[in-house]
């Protein structure tokens, strides 16, 4: 049997009151209304829940326990409703965002602080990591959206915006100085001794791919794990690293390494926010979400 919410609503507040007038005035109602609606709970659940006294109403055994089930449910509807004023005005609510290094710390985190400053109760959850796995992450149903270093296109079922676009570079130290000041050909690069991103990343796929397509051998002499190695690698000498220009910019600034100047011109990469076209998101999923459009829509770059 299915009961009528309403007369669990006002069978709720004439307990808590003992009185049908007073309840009627909480309820803004009368109290002949407030009557007829009890008669009517009583003969949907076949017993009597009130006795009448002098001062109003008593519950009947039968009313007492009926009440605890009703409070507890009515509680439950209160918490309920406030939460909900919490998340529709951004006070509370939680984001699990998915990003890769270079996007996390080249672009999303200045970004993040200003959501957090705007939004303090909204709990932030972030999986940082590789693009491939933010995207994974993304596919498993474990975050919101990602925001990922990608090239364009190719995620089929995801919706891709660009934030902003991506400059690869090969950097190199003075130990390979007779590669400086002359365009380079992207064979003679691959001659040498070469630092990308491990198998299996976007990174290497990408480069991979592009060494593919001009017929080029493709052989990293190491495969680190982050793009701060990979810097770290090439400032000591190690080999020419490939690795975007933003996450270069301080070392090439104080010519601990030097960009090199490919004869090629490097397909295009971008930071992009990566989401399920039609997957419904939370109000605060969508409010940062937003933000982070309105930015990349105002031409924010790195």
């Amino acid at each position: 049997m299915e009961l009528n919410w309403e007369l669990c609503r006002i069978f709720y507040q004439v307990a808590r009151c003992r009185n049908f007038s007073r309840a009627a005035a909480m309820l803004f109602t009368s109290q002949p209304a407030v009557s007829r609606s009890m008669a009517a709970l009583e003969r949907e659940l076949g017993c009597r829940l009130f006795i009448r006294n002098r001062r109003g109403v008593e519950l009947t055994p039968e009313g007492r326990m009926f009440y605890a089930h009703v409070e507890a449910g009515c509680e439950q509807f209160r918490r309920g409703r406030e939460e909900l004023e919490q998340a529709v005005g951004l006070q509370s609510g939680s984001i699990a965002l998915g990003a890769s290094e270079t996007a996390l710390r080249h672009w999303l985190l200045p970004r993040l602080d200003r959501f957090h400053a705007l939004y303090p109760g909204v709990r932030l959850r972030l999986f940082g990591g590789t693009s491939r796995q933010a995207i994974d992450e993304l596919k498993s149903g474990a975050i919101d959206f990602a925001v990922a270093a990608v090239p364009g296109g190719g995620f089929r079922a995801l919706k891709e915006t660009r934030l902003c676009p991506l400059r690869d570079v090969f950097v190199a130290s003075s130990a390979f100085g007779q590669l400086r000041g002359r365009d380079v050909p992207l064979d003679e690069v691959m001659r040498h001794p070469f630092i990308c991103h491990k198998q299996g990343s976007l990174t290497f796929e990408f480069l991979e791919s592009m060494c593919k397509t001009r017929g080029v051998d493709f052989a990293p002499a190491m495969e680190p794990d982050t793009t701060g190695l990979v810097l770290d690698l090439a400032r000591h000498g190690l080999g020419i690293g490939f690795l975007p220009e933003v996450a270069a910019r301080e070392a090439l600034a104080a010519g601990e390494v030097f960009a090199l100047r490919l004869a090629e011109e490097l397909p295009s990469r971008s930071i992009s926010l990566l989401e399920y076209d039609g997957h419904t998101l939370s109000l605060a999923a969508r409010r940062l979400r937003d933000m982070l459009t309105e930015d990349a829509a105002a031409g924010d770059a790195l």
